[in-house]
């Protein structure tokens, strides 16, 4: 009987996508926050003698300065990212994550400390969301395989064995050493722990060298919310009764090709080995600057499209803000998703209500669907409007609030409103009234 099975070669063909080192180039370029971005163009002006910057007035200089003087960093506040805001962002265009499930991994990450460890267990978060403990576990788990490595652990020995998993270099013996002997290792018993692993001195030489190569706080890298100085890449300001969106200079950095090398590549011509050198440098100078003016028109048709999708948050505030998703600009601007997910990311802008990050104007629907016409945020500022308004000798419930929110078409639990309130900062009911009360006194 002859077998069905056999060994040969075939042909197949099979679609791959395929970035091109320019391609890249360009995708890097526009979803670099600005600061990146001139540390990038910096470096690039020292490496390529094609590049100049040009010549740019900045802010309190004492007098004007040539780009080639001043370095634009020096007139920028650094801006640390923090991990809240790093964390959110990874989740945030993960479109595969159920709205339930990213509700829960949203409040995992802000129950996490400085140094990124939670320190509840899932059967108190099941409790506090009233979430099912199998549902926050998978949460948590989703929350552990963000950037960076052992974040979301509840210990020491958990965060270094998340990275170890992540980086693909666990072991038996090195889990041993984790779970078990983390104060041998601080005090460097190679003996002991040899003779108590069966293993040999060498081998565990070898496992905590990797050990301590770990980061044992992987958050502490990042910046504090509270201590965050922004400098917005986009200015939006009301012109009568529109609106005009500007790029600001260090965002959008102009530069030029130096005329004096490029005569120089006319002379030297393609066959001379310095001739070749110099006009690869020239291409890639000129890819550059197309580079960068592509990222100054997709940023600035990207923020277009934002301002009039949710005008009636810039004339009125954060109380109009609506539901948007990345496909409405997208498809605005006739562009991929992607592309504005890129254009907005680490970008900020700067309006006539304050400093918000672009990806605060994509907010997700404050029910289950996209076209709800509620918002997390309006809805907070509806709270705040009827907690200020309410009578002094009777302040409003949560269940009272969570009424005249429906009767203005806002269906919401009372729980949810509890929860808003205290994002907000406003007491209960019944310490509102106590203060009240105190203060007629």
């Amino acid at each position: 009987m002859s077998s069905r099975y056999g060994l040969g070669m075939f042909q197949q063909q099979k679609q791959h996508m395929h970035m091109s080192p320019q391609l890249q180039q360009a995708i890097k370029i526009l979803q670099l926050p600005t600061v990146e971005l001139l540390e990038l163009l910096r470096e690039e002006l020292e490496q390529n003698p094609f590049l100049e910057a040009e010549e740019t007035v900045f802010a309190g200089a004492d007098r004007p300065r040539s780009a080639k003087q001043a370095d634009p960093l020096d007139y920028i506040a650094v801006r640390e990212l923090s991990l809240e805001r790093h964390l959110k962002e990874q989740v945030r265009f993960d479109d595969g994550l159920s709205q339930e499930l990213k509700k829960i991994v949203y409040y995992i990450i802000g129950n996490l400390d400085a140094n990124g460890y939670l320190d509840v267990t899932v059967d108190q978060l099941a409790k506090a969301l009233q979430a099912q403990p199998q549902m926050v576990s998978q949460a948590l788990h989703y929350v552990q395989s963000l950037e960076p490595a052992g974040v979301g652990a509840r210990n020491l020995a958990e965060c270094l064995q998340l990275q170890l998993d992540r980086s693909g270099a666990g072991s038996s013996l090195l889990t041993a050493l984790i779970t078990s002997h983390l104060e041998e290792i601080a005090e460097v018993q190679i003996p002991k722990l040899a003779k108590m692993l069966h293993a040999k001195q060498e081998e565990i030489v070898a496992a905590v060298h990797l050990i301590k190569s770990l980061h044992p706080r992987p958050g502490a890298a990042y910046g504090s919310d509270h201590a965050d100085i922004i400098v917005p890449d986009v200015l939006v300001r009301s012109a009568g009764d529109q609106f005009v969106v500007s790029i600001r200079e260090p965002a959008a950095p102009r530069l030029t090709m130096n005329a004096q090398y490029e005569g120089m590549v006319q002379e030297l011509g393609r066959t001379h080995e310095a001739g070749r050198f110099m006009a690869a440098k020239r291409s890639a100078a000129a890819f550059l600057i197309k580079c960068l003016e592509q990222r100054r028109l997709t940023l600035l048709r990207v923020t277009r499209a934002i301002v009039e999708e949710q005008e009636a948050f810039f004339r009125s505030g954060s109380a109009y803000l609506k539901p948007m998703v990345l496909r409405q600009i997208a498809e605005k601007v006739g562009v991929h998703e992607s592309t504005v997910s890129r254009a907005t990311s680490g970008k900020y802008a700067q309006t006539p209500w304050g400093t918000y990050a672009l990806s605060y104007f994509f907010p997700s629907g404050f029910g289950a669907g996209e076209d709800d016409a509620s918002s997390a945020e309006s809805v907070k500022a509806s709270i705040r409007e009827l907690v200020k308004q309410e009578p002094c000798e009777a302040p409003y419930s949560d269940q009272q609030l969570a009424r005249l929110l429906e009767e203005n078409g806002v269906p919401i639990s009372r729980r949810t409103v509890a929860k808003y309130r205290e994002e907000l900062g406003i007491a209960s009911s019944f310490k509102r009234k106590r203060a009240k009360e105190h203060g007629a006194d």
